[in-house]
């Protein structure tokens, strides 16, 4: 049986293009904000030196990558939603069981969708042409998002 099939069986929509970035936007907010927070005081004591400010935010990409990675691993395959997905209402499933994906899913999106925004978020473009609106990180690792 193919997704569709599948996906019309359980009266699941594909989610749009918009929920998503809407998901993507909240996501990439609360992180930063997370990262913010945490490094606040390095922040006030180099904030009279912009080159300051950008060798302090390069300094943490590492944390950055595993802060997100964390994220993204831990709430899609507990949840099959981060709290983005949540204020937008949608989710992501796998695309066999049409449940929450699996740690090892859950972890390659994650690792994919960080890959994907370092090369100008490309992956995410494959979603506008894709039926389901699976972006290439989605693709891969066997997921797709839908509406909640």
């Amino acid at each position: 049986m193919d997704l569709e099939e599948k996906l019309y069986r359980e009266g699941f929509i594909p989610s749009s293009f918009s929920k998503r970035v809407y998901a993507y936007s909240i996501d990439e907010l609360l992180v930063s904000l997370i990262i913010f927070a945490a490094f606040f005081n390095q922040f006030v004591a180099v904030s009279n030196d912009i080159m300051s400010i950008i060798a302090l935010t390069n300094s943490m990409l590492l944390y950055f990558i595993i802060l997100k990675t964390a994220y993204h691993t831990i709430f899609i395959h507990m949840y099959g939603k981060t709290i983005g997905k949540m204020v937008a209402r949608i989710r992501a499933v796998d695309i066999y069981t049409l449940d929450n994906p699996t740690w090892k899913n859950a972890f390659i999106r994650a690792l994919l969708r960080n890959v994907d925004e370092m090369f100008f978020y490309l992956g995410m473009f494959y979603a506008l042409t894709n039926p389901f609106v699976q972006t290439l990180h989605d693709k891969l690792s066997k997921v797709v998002v839908i509406d909640d």
